[in-house]
């Protein structure tokens, strides 16, 4: 137990080194959590720069900075990185676009046409629609998007 007495003496370089070790460990592991880890250890390493901390009260600190940084960090990666409906609706294909209302570019006819979503022309089946015409997206199969008119009429 040779150990003990160093551990009475814990530097803030030390927390400072361990969060630079724990950002190396986050560029070769896939995920973003020792990120989180690693600000932990930077911040306590600015407290124990501050204040005279003992280093039993440093490892709980760097328990609960831990566990505040990972909580923050999960929720401002989840709004900002994968954020807004664009990450809820990823996976979902032409699906995402269910409940939009868009315009016909190629008349519907016989069941078939063409509608415009953002900048780009999307197949379209539903019922005979012209020109111009707004309709509903309601389902979609594949990339085949499922149209009807909006309340009854053609607006």
């Amino acid at each position: 137990m040779d150990w003990l007495p160093t551990l009475e003496r814990v530097q803030p370089w030390h927390w400072w080194v361990l969060g630079a070790g724990l950002l190396i460990l986050e560029v070769l592991a896939p995920g973003i959590f020792f990120v989180w880890l690693a600000l932990a250890a930077f911040m306590l390493g600015l407290i124990v720069f501050v204040l005279p901390v003992p280093v039993a009260l440093q490892l709980l600190l760097f328990a609960g900075l831990s566990v505040a940084a990972v909580l923050v960090g999960r929720r401002y990666v989840n709004r900002l990185v994968l954020g807004g409906s664009e990450g809820d609706d990823m996976n979902l294909g032409a699906g995402r676009l269910v409940g939009r209302t868009v315009t016909v570019t190629t008349a519907i006819h016989n069941g078939v046409g063409r509608v415009r979503v953002g900048d780009s022309d999307w197949r379209a089946t539903g019922p005979d629609t012209p020109v111009g015409a707004n309709v509903l997206i309601v389902d979609a199969d594949g990339t085949t998007l499922i149209v009807r008119e909006i309340n009854g009429t053609w607006v």
